[in-house]
């Protein structure tokens, strides 16, 4: 798998993720779903999880960095 590759994963793992922050947002601000038994707690759930998944997509693309950086370094 080449970098470029595994960065284009990693974006649309991060566009996944803030995609899901917005949608529980939105749920968590609707009249609907704070009326609705376990909904708020599931949505906050989510949002923590959406989270991980942005953080540990911009630490792949971290390391992609570093890697990237070190082939360099050797090649200079």
């Amino acid at each position: 798998m080449s970098d470029l590759s595994i960065l284009g994963t990693a974006r649309m793992s991060m566009q996944t993720g803030l995609d899901g922050l917005k949608h529980n947002a939105l749920n968590l601000a609707s009249k609907e779903a704070m009326q609705a038994q376990g909904a708020p707690v599931k949505a906050l759930v989510d949002m923590k999880m959406n989270q991980y998944q942005v953080l540990a997509s911009g630490k792949v693309v971290e390391t992609v960095d570093e890697m990237l950086g070190s082939l360099l370094d050797e090649k200079v």
